[in-house]
């Protein structure tokens, strides 16, 4: 009889895993809304990785842990370009990514790589290139179900056996599962603007919590500094090919902010406009001298026209938004969580690869690098340790949890781009007086189960945040202590394990 692999989500991570081992065991991939519904086919910029002859595997490793403020596990890191090369150069074979009239790969440049190493598709359409890619690979191999929410993992005499679903309709199925992986994504939707499908409410994290997982570095928010006021993003490859932040006055600022100027990494532009905002600044992108703006980037082109953003006159509105989760569920390089046979993989994961701040563009490479290093751990291994696994209780009384809407905006407001502990305080307090009891989750509808894995994952947040009292990489703290992000500093994971919360 040939083993159950369950994949949650349905993104770029869990399409990889599902192709991996289709034709090996029995794949079901179970996802939340539809398949289309993630962040993968969302991607715009591309995906990074060593190719030309200027660059190496050793700088690009340079770069994503000079980016992550030094705070990375090197070892993910070497792991992740290394076979990031390898995965790109096969991938060539398959998809048509950009290239120059020469037929050489056109590579593009993004904030705080050193040189150019962005592989590109369609312009801007890279995730689009890369799904349907993977789509096909598992269309008559791998039983796809949709619009179903995983709302507990099943685990019986220490034994993860599978997960409880709930479907639109509020029925519960139960389905059983030798291996579990976890690939629902971030977070992104906790907050009132972000770039992230809507789907992407930190449901996986809440479920692993729950569950007895580790859950690590979760105060690492990403905020992507270039998205329309109406939740469009714009991708950090435009910066790359030219175009520049300015205020009302047509003025550059990024200079005094950072060497880089307007190609800093992404916590250093999206605190630059942040902090102008605050002054009482507009703020846009210049795309003036962009030539052939809507050939190079299609998709962004269709992105203002939707919100009536006329960009031909060549300042396109923008603010920063929530974008990309670098902390997670704590994962080994395999994938392995702190419960056998449960793994986790692609951005709702913590293996350290992308330490205090994601480098542009290695989010695919991630989803396509550490899936396929997942898929090798489930074939290749067969016993694990047995342990005990903890359960979360609490002692909080049951009550109505206030809109996700009234969440985003607290969250935003005291959990965003710049934090003080004041303020953080303030929100674990108002977070914790919601917390249902584990009990009764079960017996709840979909919408409210989907709103107690949001309150359980901002509680995550905010509690990370709280506890790390120097700024360093996306978590910046106004009051806090003296910031060390730009040197090499003592890896320090803050893992959450169950605990009441208090």
């Amino acid at each position: 009889m040939r083993k159950k692999i369950l994949i949650l989500g349905s993104g770029i991570a869990a399409h990889v895993v599902a192709s991996e081992l289709c034709h090996h065991y029995d794949v079901t991939i179970l996802t939340k809304e539809t398949k289309s519904h993630n962040n993968s086919l969302k991607a715009q910029g591309g995906i990074a990785a060593a190719l030309s002859i200027d660059d190496s595997w050793q700088q690009h490793v340079q770069d994503t842990i000079k980016a992550g403020s030094y705070y990375n596990d090197n070892n993910a890191v070497e792991f992740l370009c290394k076979n990031g090369k390898k995965e790109i150069l096969t991938l060539t074979e398959q998809i048509a990514f950009d290239c120059t009239p020469y037929g050489e790969l056109s590579l593009g440049k993004e904030g705080a790589h050193s040189t150019r190493r962005i592989v590109r598709a369609g312009g801007d359409q890279i995730g689009v290139h890369l799904m349907n890619y993977y789509a096909n690979q598992i269309q008559e191999n791998v039983h796809m179900i949709e619009n179903e929410m995983a709302i507990e993992l099943v685990i019986e005499d220490n034994q993860l056996t599978g997960v409880i679903t709930i479907d639109t309709n509020n029925n519960r199925k139960q389905y059983e599962a030798d291996d579990v992986v976890i690939a629902t994504g971030g977070c992104g939707n906790l907050f009132a603007t972000t770039s992230n499908d809507k789907s992407v409410t930190g449901d996986g994290i809440a479920l692993a919590y729950r569950a007895g997982a580790l859950i690590r570095d979760m105060e690492f928010i990403q905020f992507h500094p270039t998205m329309l006021p109406s939740g469009g993003l714009i991708s950090e490859a435009v910066r790359g090919e030219g175009g520049f932040l300015v205020d009302e006055q047509n003025m550059r600022f990024m200079d005094a902010y950072s060497e880089l100027g307007d190609l800093a990494s992404r916590d250093i532009v999206a605190r630059a406009i942040h902090q102008e905002k605050q002054k009482g600044h507009s703020i846009y992108l210049n795309i003036s001298e962009i030539q052939e703006f809507e050939i190079r980037f299609p998709q962004i082109t269709s992105i203002c026209e939707e919100s009536n953003i006329n960009w031909q006159e060549g300042l396109i509105p923008i603010t920063p938004g929530a974008h990309f989760l670098m902390g997670g569920i704590a994962t080994d390089m395999n994938g392995e969580t702190s419960i056998p046979h449960l793994y986790a993989v692609g951005e709702v994961a913590c293996s350290g690869v992308h330490g205090a701040n994601r480098l542009a563009s290695n989010s695919l490479l991630e989803g396509i690098v550490f899936a396929k290093q997942v898929a090798h751990t489930i074939r290749t291994k067969t016993v694990f340790e047995k342990q005990t696994i903890p359960k979360l209780t609490t002692n909080y009384k049951e009550c109505s949890l206030p809109s996700l809407s009234i969440l985003q905006e607290k969250m935003m407001q005291y959990c965003g781009i710049e934090r003080n502990t004041i303020e953080l305080k303030q929100l674990i307090t108002w977070l914790e007086r919601y917390i249902l009891p584990l009990p009764s989750i079960l017996q709840k509808s979909r919408q409210e189960i989907e709103l107690y894995h949001c309150y359980t994952t901002a509680w995550l947040i905010a509690t990370s945040a709280y506890r790390r009292k120097a700024s360093i990489g996306a978590h910046y703290l106004i009051d806090g202590e003296k910031s060390f992000s730009s040197q090499p500093i003592y890896r320090q994971n803050q893992e959450l394990g169950m605990e009441v919360f208090s």
